[in-house]
């Protein structure tokens, strides 16, 4: 008889420990303290709900961004660093599985308060064109507990990260990486940029900026006083104050260095080159060519 009753106690310990669970996390499993493991209920009901928004996502352009599912916080107890997105898999209209690193996953704060979104963007892969279902790992961590689930997008999501926007870009501030756009660049005063510059129009760098890698135009280049920056290769002309340039130089149009300018590197140009008082060229300067690597003459 104690025997019975001993059980019939453990089994209402039990069901009143899952009972105290409550509501679920929106995903697979979640990991309490002690390795405890439970299964979780619907995403709608969950305490970290998560709403499927692919249906009305795409990317139209390989710096464009997207967002396929919305996180909803109902404890108040998440943090956007807290909370970690990562693209598993890729499949495409024909439920082929594509190989690619072109996709990443990152996660920013949402519309409203303690919500977050889940945002794909074109990464440094095989560009992709076309329309993909998205597998995505979604993982979060507070108050000692943990959560864990893949999620792939209900819908096919629009994904072109071959063709650039044509959009100006303007830099105001330090950038680490790379700046790309199809249309024009202005980099600031007092700016630095620690990537490349590719754009499809015209860039114009200000005084005292600092590039630390190529500058690719499709258009000209303008570079301000006191600027220190890397190879140029520009379709149009390109126009040089007293600054260091560390690389070659090379024009589909006329290349015009300024007074006290250093040049490190050799400057061809399908134009004409125009050097100014006390500027320095340390390689070859041809002019007039009409066959220049990276330009159209």
């Amino acid at each position: 008889m104690i025997r019975s009753l001993t059980v019939i106690a453990l089994a209402l310990i039990l069901v009143g420990a899952m009972a105290m669970a409550g509501p679920t996390f929106g995903f697979a499993t979640i990991a309490a303290e002690r390795g405890v493991s439970v299964g979780t209920a619907d995403d709608s009901s969950a305490y970290l709900g998560l709403e499927d928004r692919s249906a009305s996502a795409a990317i139209d352009a390989p710096d464009g961004t997207t967002t396929v599912y919305a996180v909803t916080d109902t404890l108040d107890g998440h943090s956007q660093s807290s909370v970690d997105a990562s693209v598993v898999g890729i499949t495409d209209e024909y439920n082929a599985a594509v190989s690619t690193t072109a996709l990443e996953a990152t996660v920013q704060p949402g519309s409203d308060a303690d919500t977050f979104d889940v945002v794909l963007a074109c990464g440094d892969g095989e560009a992709l064109d076309g329309s993909y279902r998205v597998e995505l790992r979604l993982v979060a961590s507070a108050a000692g507990s943990s959560v864990d689930a893949t999620r792939t997008t209900a819908a096919f999501v629009p994904i072109d990260c071959t063709t650039l926007s044509d959009e100006p870009v303007v830099v105001s501030v330090d950038e680490d990486g790379d700046v790309t756009t199809g249309g024009d660049v202005t980099v600031d005063n007092n700016v630095a940029v620690g990537g490349q510059i590719t754009s499809g129009g015209d860039v114009t760098i200000a005084n005292n900026v600092g590039v630390s890698e190529t500058i690719s135009s499709g258009g000209s280049v303008t570079v301000g006083n006191n600027a220190n920056v890397g190879s140029i290769v520009a379709q149009g002309d390109i126009v040089i104050a007293n600054n260091l340039v560390s690389g070659d130089i090379i024009a589909g149009g006329d290349v015009t260095i300024g007074n006290n300018a250093e040049i490190d590197g050799n400057v061809s140009a399908c134009g004409s080159v125009t050097v100014g008082n006390n500027a320095v060229v340390t390689g070859t300067i041809l002019e007039n060519q009409t066959d220049l690597a990276g330009v159209q003459c």
